[in-house]
């Protein structure tokens, strides 16, 4: 018996009612579908079912089976056979990022879709099936970035929302100033991060590691930065991106006296075809510094 149908097995008799059918699997429903196609690891397919799922479950009945489904996809090869559409030429990348933040008192959520371009963008947009906006307070930026002799466009569109972005079927759409468009179905699921980090002291900090890691996806990324604030605006003053050898505590600084902000970040990667998706956790706390440090 191959690997995947033994860690598929819970998952088909977790299903509903159907699944206590001699012939449930005989059926040929979207859901059957969804599993032969990951029994056959005909990714694209699989996915192509999982939309149509949740395209017609409007009542989410089926929501925790069909995100078990999509999670154990991602062990096949972390979502790059997840692969419905490639982007046109004049797009070089898309990332989008599900971000949770906390901070003393408060927890802050996001979404961000950055879309690196060869051609200026008009609009950049993430919404949930069927036509959801998912934040009205949102905000579009743009940057240039020299590529030898040529010039990229990098657009970041950000939600700021009340909750954590919930999972379902979501779509992207990016038009290009002279109207060129593409557009792509995106499902996020209910993962559980596999690293978290949590806070032990004042600069001190600890990674909790709640699952194995899937041997196929980047291993998680450490983000640590120190901010000073000033004129009502946060200004980076340091930062430092770790891919293994995890820091537990703010490398030695000359900080001047005075008040900061430490934030420390894991961000888990997968893909969804060509797209990037990563999951964030970002812990901040204030950073005093005094005289006689």
């Amino acid at each position: 018996m191959r690997p995947t149908l033994i860690l598929l097995l819970g998952a088909l008799l977790s299903a509903p009612s159907y699944a206590n059918s001699v012939e449930w699997f005989e059926q040929n429903t979207p859901l059957t579908q969804a599993h032969q196609h990951l029994l056959n690891n005909n990714l694209p397919a699989m996915f192509t079912s999982l939309v149509e799922l949740w395209q017609m479950d409007e009542s989410k009945t089926l929501g925790t089976h069909l995100n078990a489904l999509f999670m154990q996809s991602l062990e096949l090869d972390c979502g790059k056979g997840l692969m419905t559409s490639s982007f046109p030429q004049w797009i070089k990348s898309v990332v989008v990022e599900r971000a949770d933040v906390q901070s003393p008192g408060r927890d802050a959520y996001r979404a961000v879709v950055e879309v690196t371009s060869t051609k200026r963008l008009d609009k950049v947009s993430l919404k949930k099936w069927v036509s959801k906006t998912i934040s009205a307070d949102d905000a579009m930026t743009s940057s240039q970035v020299k590529d030898g002799d040529s010039v990229d466009y990098v657009y970041t569109m950000r939600y700021n929302l009340n909750n954590w972005v919930p999972e379902g079927l979501y779509r992207i759409d990016i038009t290009a100033e002279n109207q060129d468009s593409w557009s792509s179905w995106l499902i996020f699921g209910k993962p559980k991060a596999k690293q978290t980090v949590r806070w032990v002291s004042k600069d001190h900090w600890v990674i909790e590691k709640n699952a194995l890691l899937n041997r196929f996806c980047p291993l998680p990324k450490l983000d640590v930065s120190v901010f000073s604030y000033k004129d009502g605006k946060y200004e980076q003053l340091w930062n430092e991106s770790y891919d293994s050898d995890y820091p537990k505590s703010l490398p030695d600084k000359s900080l001047p006296p005075g008040r900061y902000v430490l934030a420390v970040s894991m961000t888990h990667q997968r893909w969804q075809g060509s797209i990037i998706v990563e999951q964030t956790q970002t812990i901040s706390k204030t950073y005093d510094v005094s005289l006689d440090e």
